[in-house]
């Protein structure tokens, strides 16, 4: 769907659930109206529920992304990717948690990283150039655990990675290595029926803008966001 069968599908819904004060009598009907910018609000709201809950597995379906060809689909128009060279990486106050530690700022619109790896560059004189070496992700303790480990810890295959704040990441591996390189889920661009006046945004976004997601799931976004709507109304809708 556009945005104007976005707004008209959401229209539609709204107006099948009408409150009356004697529902029996029909009598003195109170209208429920979302104008277009409440509608952005609850539609994107719905969204980023949706792709959370499709993610994570926590959905109808009760699977998460890439369990089934069907959960790829719905997600890939927000995957990316992103290819880190020795010019990109950053510099970290305090420094890191290994003397070999290198740091990166990671995408503005990342949502979840869902695949990443090095690649040796053989700088320290060893045979590992141009080897792939997965990178696992960490928590701090648990770098604190297996950071000796040879089974667990940094090797030439395997490298660790923590997350230092402010969307900066710290990657550990035993090795020099030349590029870094993720694929990440990013997060959803905002629904936006119409340009919005500049007094007002959606997560930053002013202007007119399209679902991105699959079209196969607008329709559940609209029933999810007038549900969310109409509860915030103290109207329970129907799921």
């Amino acid at each position: 769907m556009n945005t104007e069968e976005l707004s008209n599908a959401f229209d539609t819904l709204v107006s099948s659930y009408r409150r009356f004060k004697d529902f029996d009598k029909k009598e003195e009907l109170d209208s429920i109206e979302f104008d277009e910018y409440e509608k952005s609000l609850w539609l994107t709201a719905a969204q980023n529920d949706i792709v959370v809950g499709l993610y994570s597995g926590k959905n109808s379906y009760g699977e998460s992304f890439e369990t089934t060809e069907e959960m790829r689909r719905y997600l890939e128009a927000l995957v990316k990717q992103v290819n880190y060279v020795n010019s990109d990486r950053v510099t970290i106050t305090g420094g890191g948690v290994s003397e070999s530690s290198v740091f990166y700022s990671l995408p503005d619109d990342i949502a979840y990283i869902i695949f990443e790896k090095i690649v040796l560059s053989g700088s320290d004189a060893s045979c590992a150039a141009g080897i792939s070496a997965n990178v696992y992700p960490a928590t701090h303790d648990e770098y604190n655990r297996i950071a000796r480990n040879p089974f667990r810890g940094p090797t030439m295959y395997r490298a660790l990675r923590l997350d230092c704040g402010n969307g900066n990441v710290e990657i550990v591996s035993q090795y020099d290595f030349n590029s870094y390189i993720i694929r990440y889920l990013s997060r959803p661009e905002p629904i936006v029926l119409e340009d919005m006046p500049e007094s007002v945004s959606i997560e930053g976004v002013t202007t007119k803008n399209e679902c991105k997601l699959n079209p196969m799931l607008h329709n559940l976004i609209v029933n999810r966001a007038v549900q969310m709507a109409l509860a915030s109304k103290g109207i329970k809708a129907n799921s």
